[in-house]
């Protein structure tokens, strides 16, 4: 990408407004500056949802085309240039997953509903790296409308307000996609840790 090489770097002090108003006279240091600002929760956000390197390194080069050419688009009133970007990266994974119609393995009905919530807390039960390990493993195993939410609010630590904007859906359906997300997360580390109790006797 062309603005990674940028050899020159936009003063980081530098106003997002005014980055952009600099994009549109094709200045690379601009674009340099905005990727090097965004590029980073970009890529972290479409590989959760994709779940593959290579096309989340493509889906922010698109998001980053997008803004070179619809910046113009883009209103500070509405949302900021982060929300923006997200809600155009999650448009593209959406369109990459339905083309591959990738489906994320779920453990039977009957695994999960007899589980409310962990019974003991897994950091207590596993070490730090396992637990890490046990919660991306199963963030990855979450519906995508479920994963999309708990990475966007947990993980990157966003504003229910600006979740909602990314995702295009009420503020409500945030927080009980949240919920919900949650639940199925403890009920799935909960199937793990009995899964390795069992195979531990």
């Amino acid at each position: 990408m062309i603005w990674r090489r940028a050899r020159k770097r936009a003063d980081e002090s530098t106003s997002e407004c005014d980055l952009l108003d600099s994009l549109h006279t094709g200045s690379e240091e601009a674009m340099g500056e905005l990727y090097r600002r965004h590029g980073g929760l970009v890529y972290r956000f479409s590989l959760r949802l994709v779940q593959d390197e290579s096309l989340a390194e493509e889906i922010t080069q698109e998001v980053f085309l997008a803004l070179l050419n619809q910046a113009h688009d883009f209103d500070s009133e509405r949302a900021s240039l982060s929300t923006w970007l997200c809600g155009i990266a999650r448009r593209q994974a959406w369109k990459q997953l339905r083309a591959q119609h990738r489906h994320a393995a779920m453990p039977s009905g009957e695994e999960l509903e007899n589980i409310e919530s962990l019974d003991e807390d897994p950091s207590e039960i596993l070490t730090r790296r396992e637990a890490t390990q046990a919660v991306e493993r199963g963030i990855e195993t979450l519906p995508v409308e479920l994963r999309e939410v708990i990475v966007l609010c947990e993980l990157e630590e966003m504003k229910y307000e600006d979740a909602a904007k990314v995702l295009g859906i009420p503020v409500g359906t945030v927080r009980s996609r949240l919920h919900r997300a949650k639940h199925r997360l403890a009920a799935l580390l909960k199937v793990g840790l009995v899964q390795k109790r069992e195979e531990g006797q």
